[in-house]
């Protein structure tokens, strides 16, 4: 459990940009010590530094400190290497919030649906059983790994929720690396980069289409796709579609 102040992280985050932050720069590069050494002097003991990260990378907005200064993410450059890096647009992917909806038969089986657990994981099942994927991408998807973390040269640790590859119609392969986002959390654009370098060093055979899954209700789910780059600069998401799971109670109605 965090023992922290809800603003200690933005202390510590703070503390280690300004420290090597200059004017004009587009990256500002720290360590896994750097965080650890801002902690101690600010007299803050921090258990987790890995949810550091994760928390402005999901959670939480950058501190004001550096969205003042422009749009910053957080990127790997290796292990226990980071940098904030600048992006020409928004940091943060907004869904539009007048997307059509589009109704998807709800394909769950009850067994599953009454044990289904209330987090990422259950997201994810969701995803897998109402064939989301295909629907969105338009492939014959086939589930291939959950809960991939690996190191990826020059990167550092990259973690793929879920993996899939799939077939068009004239027989092209395809790997698509999944990340989900349950409700309430953030998705950053950062996040097109981890999949498609995970992608492209793992399946260099296969074309890469990174996703993005994102619950914004029970039974409503967003899925988003990004033009695969491995620079942060040139992510740009290629469509969004907002899928409805309705189930056959709802239909009568």
């Amino acid at each position: 459990m965090n023992q922290l102040k809800p603003n200690a992280y933005d202390q510590v985050l703070t503390a280690v940009f300004l420290k090597y932050w200059r004017e004009d720069v587009a990256e500002v590069l720290f360590t896994k010590d750097d965080l650890i050494d801002e902690a101690a002097r600010i007299g803050l003991r921090i258990k987790n530094l890995a949810d550091v990260l994760y928390t402005y990378r999901s959670r939480r907005a950058l501190p004001s400190e550096l969205t003042s200064r422009g749009n910053w993410v957080i990127a790997s450059r290796g292990a226990g290497k980071y940098a904030f890096v600048t992006v020409p647009g928004e940091s943060i992917v907004q869904i539009p919030s007048h997307l059509k909806v589009y109704p998807i038969p709800y394909a769950v089986p009850e067994i599953v649906a009454s044990n289904l657990a209330k987090d990422e994981q259950g997201l994810l099942t969701i995803v897998r059983y109402n064939r989301l994927l295909d629907v969105f991408s338009g492939l014959a998807c086939f589930h291939l790994q959950s809960h991939v973390r690996t190191q990826v040269k020059g990167h550092g640790q990259v973690e793929v929720d879920d993996l899939y590859v799939g077939v068009d119609k004239d027989g092209q392969g395809f790997v698509l690396p999944v990340e989900a986002k349950d409700a309430g959390e953030s998705l950053g654009v950062d996040k097109a980069v981890g999949l498609t370098l995970y992608a492209r060093a793992k399946f260099p055979n296969l074309i890469c289409r990174p996703i993005a899954v994102v619950r914004e209700k029970p039974l409503q789910i967003c899925c988003v796709e990004f033009e695969p780059t491995s620079d942060l600069s040139a992510v740009a998401v290629v469509e969004i579609r907002r899928y409805a799971l309705v189930q056959e109670s709802e239909k009568s109605h």
